[in-house]
């Protein structure tokens, strides 16, 4: 819309019509038409001073007056003066009003504050609708409307004829109604309805359901935006609470709508902090070991709510196993965490939940779960080293009597026949076959020559890391890591060795210990939390012993995280300071790099508390990567364990032979056995390809359609079972508060406008403002106007009849 600029004159009618006005000449130059009225204005005073000298001086000043302004008029239209008149008429286009139906829609709210309550009223049509919503309202009006949901307030917007919106939109837009929840529905022009006593007739709001089992916004949007239609959209209204819950990003497509010029209006329904509690992010580890403590965590979200204690507890498959006191009230955030001790291996459902309060509006989210592999298998660490050093003895020591290890330790050149003695935790040699490396779930390597490891072992030690093993570099200051450069090894190492030094320096251990500084990530890191208070772990860490030695090292490598480092300044390089505790993924496996061998020292002054701490979070975490997985032969992984229904599960991971050699089919074909909430036998089985992507990588995706546990194996090893469960999401019923910090995101994006109900009825003057306007053109010729030229001869006979009163000629 092509509108004047801001120095022209607009004028706009009720019916929405914008003109503007402006001048031009089409004849004399104006300067020129001015300089002739100066010599004619000059003539004429200097013929009545010198020729009219019987007349009086006020009868002079008249005929000179009527003479000057006579000869002005003529002067102007000397210069052929023109007015052009443009009119830019609106264009009625087609306005798309998409009204949210989904099941948050039909969510009571409890409006408490006079602001909530006004809004609710205006939108009833119980009060005006330029009514203060900070006034206090009458307790009749109150009670009308302090608990409507936000579904029956705009049916109720819909009749209120005070406002009247949806006739004064149609007025001017084509109005096109659409509702949506999951999906979106088309409902086509609305119905008008014939008025009373010669009245106009209105616009009938249709009926819209509230019954969506999620809210697509996003989605919704760019389907109509992007609808086919013969005439451009003029713009879209957005009817909703902001509870979007699926599919794509509403800001996309608020951008998308601003690209396509289509103006976005959002009426935003409900209240922003209806009194609530919310229980959301219940996380624990995806696999934990019986008669282990298992930490739970969640958050809990209060709105407008009083301060009051709530007891707040975890449920193990329905049974109370941990209880904890919570104040809570407010509007605000808290973190919790609550531990038990599983007491049987198996699926548990851990679930947390806060007790209802009689004046919370949500009745559906005051508690929320996830789901916990618990496994009463060992696992099994192989270690090897080149010959005995205190941090080997020390650890092995520690590896031997943790119960939930079987440990296995290889010495290349310790003395001969350890493996011999009764009980003895060595293996004569260095696994030599597959097996004997992949019945492992964890390897630490310490000061070993890659001689001694040998070609193929180490190719089979990365093959074993892709499928999901652990390995632990334990550096020392004769191999590891500095020759592992350019053999198989070094792929996996999360660091660069640092060789330019000779090895003497390399190997040179300083008189005072230095300490090691924790990174922001190892601040955040689970690997090292010593306790779970930030600041008690940052004492803990700067209380322990210093070291003497780490391995030079020349940067990490991209996508590794660095968690421990060397404090000193003088060995910090052009990528920062030295990293000595780093780790990275590989494959389905994790790699973690110790940069010095001198972890003993932190026993020196707290004994093995954090010691066994810190390697008892190392070795679970790698631990559990091969556990995880289906079987050692099947090693396959759901992406998550948990799932909501209509969620896609992606299931991938590697397969091998029976002697662990990978296995290289283009498919495997594989069995999902589904069992019915609560049910005790499956309910029905199918058949599902895995389709090869890698080497001995295997994928498959599906939609996990129906609530209830699923057991996934493939024919080839049916052994390896992988479970998972899928549940009701029911989002719709924890959308308890008006999303506005979306709503207000959206309209920015879309620089369009964000609405409460008291600003309702501007919105068809907002639209109309926005509208595509025709121009039409008009001229109006001053110098033809009858007007002008019936007052100019009026002036000259005023002037001839004047003069001939005082007889002049």
């Amino acid at each position: 819309m092509n509108l004047p600029a801001p120095s022209s004159f607009l004028l706009a009618d009720a019916t929405g019509v914008q003109r503007t006005w402006t001048w031009g000449y089409e004849g004399l130059a104006p300067a020129w038409a001015f300089l002739i009225f100066v010599l004619l204005a000059a003539l004429t005073v200097v013929a009545y001073l010198r020729c009219a000298s019987g007349v009086s001086r006020p009868k002079k000043s008249i005929l000179a007056t009527l003479r000057l302004v006579a000869v002005a008029v003529l002067a102007a239209l000397l210069a052929k003066p023109v007015i052009h008149f443009t009119e830019y008429h609106p264009v009625k286009q087609p306005l798309a009003m998409v009204v949210d139906s989904s099941r948050s829609m039909s969510l009571p709210d409890r409006r408490d504050t006079p602001a909530d309550i006004n809004r609710a009223a205006i939108a009833a049509g119980l009060i005006d609708p330029a009514s203060d919503i900070e006034a206090k309202t009458d307790a009749n009006v109150v009670e009308q409307v302090k608990n409507l949901s936000r579904h029956e307030l705009i049916q109720r917007l819909g009749d209120n004829r005070k406002l009247d919106l949806w006739t004064r939109l149609s007025a001017g837009s084509d109005l096109r109604f659409y509702q949506f929840g999951n999906v979106l529905k088309p409902l086509g022009s609305p119905e008008m309805i014939a008025g009373k006593d010669k009245a106009p007739p209105s616009v009938k709001f249709p009926v819209i359901e509230s019954s969506g089992p999620t809210t697509a916004i996003g989605e919704a949007l760019r389907q109509v935006i992007q609808e086919p239609r013969s005439q451009p959209l003029g713009g879209v209204v957005l009817i909703t609470d902001g509870g979007n819950n699926s599919g794509s990003s509403p800001i996309e497509a608020a951008q998308i709508a601003r690209e396509k010029n289509v103006p976005l209006f959002i009426y935003g329904v409900g209240v922003s902090s209806p009194p609530d509690i919310e229980v959301a992010e219940v996380t624990a580890q995806s696999l934990a070991f019986v008669d282990e403590r298992l930490e739970v965590h969640a958050k809990v979200i209060s709105r407008a709510l009083e301060e009051k204690p709530s007891v707040v507890e975890l449920k193990a498959d329905g049974e109370v196993v941990a209880k904890a006191e919570l104040t809570l009230g407010g509007d605000e955030t808290r973190e919790v965490s609550l531990s038990y001790v599983p007491s049987k291996p198996g699926e548990a459902k851990l679930e947390i939940a806060v007790p209802l309060r009689d004046e919370e509006v949500g009745r559906e989210n005051n508690s929320a779960a996830t789901t916990t592999r618990i496994t009463d298998k060992k696992f099994r660490v192989l270690l090897v080293e080149q010959e005995p050093r205190w941090d080997f003895r020390f650890l092995l020591d520690y590896l031997q009597r943790d119960q939930r290890l079987v440990v296995k330790s290889v010495m290349i050149d310790g003395e001969p026949g350890l493996s011999n003695k009764p009980d003895s935790p060595f293996l004569p040699s260095l696994p030599s076959t597959r097996e004997g490396l992949f019945e492992s779930q964890v390897l630490i390597l310490g000061d070993v020559s890659p001689r001694d490891l040998g070609q193929d072992r180490m190719e089979m030690i990365v093959e074993w890391v892709e499928a999901g093993g652990g390995i632990i570099f334990l550096a020392g200051p004769n191999f590891n890591p500095s020759s592992y450069l350019g053999t198989p090894l070094e792929i996996l190492l999360p660091v660069l060795p640092d060789t330019t030094k000779p090895r003497a320096m390399r190997m040179q251990r300083d008189s005072a210990p230095f300490p090691l500084e924790l990174s922001p990530a190892g601040r955040r890191s689970p690997y090292l939390q010593m306790d779970g208070d930030a600041a008690e772990n940052e004492r803990i860490w700067a209380n322990f012993p210093g070291v003497r030695w780490v391995a030079p090292v020349a940067r990490v490598k991209p996508g590794a995280d660095v968690l421990l480092t060397d404090s000193r300044s003088s060995t910090a390089g052009r990528y920062g300071k030295q990293p000595v505790f780093a780790m990275q993924g590989y494959g389905s496996g994790k790699c973690v790099y110790f940069g010095t061998d001198e972890t003993y020292r932190w026993r020196s002054r707290t004994g093995e508390k954090y010691y066994s701490i810190l390697w008892g979070q190392i070795m679970q975490t790698l631990a559990l990567q091969l556990l995880d997985g289906a079987s050692p032969l099947t090693q396959l992984r759901t992406d998550r364990k948990h799932y909501e229904a209509g969620e896609r599960v992606v299931i991938s991971g590697n397969a091998y032979t029976g002697n662990y050699e990978p296995l290289i089919v283009p498919s495997l074909e594989a069995q999902l056995v589904y069992t019915k909430p609560g049910g005790s036998t499956p309910s029905s089985t199918r058949s599902i390809n895995l389709f090869a992507t890698g080497k001995n990588f295997f994928r498959a995706e599906f939609i996990a359609e129906e609530p209830g546990s699923y057991a996934f194996h493939t024919v080839h090893d049916p052994e390896g079972v992988l479970k998972f469960e899928v549940t009701d999401p029911d989002l719709e019923g924890k959308q308890t508060q008006l999303d506005d910090r979306l709503l207000r995101n959206m309209a920015a994006a879309a620089g369009g406008r964000f609405l409460r109900e008291e600003d309702l009825h501007h919105l068809p003057e907002w639209i109309a403002a926005t509208s595509v306007r025709v121009a039409s053109h008009r001229k109006l010729e001053l110098y033809y106007s009858t007007w002008i030229l019936g007052g100019l001869c009026l002036l000259l006979f005023a002037e001839w009849t004047l003069r001939r009163l005082s007889r002049l000629k």
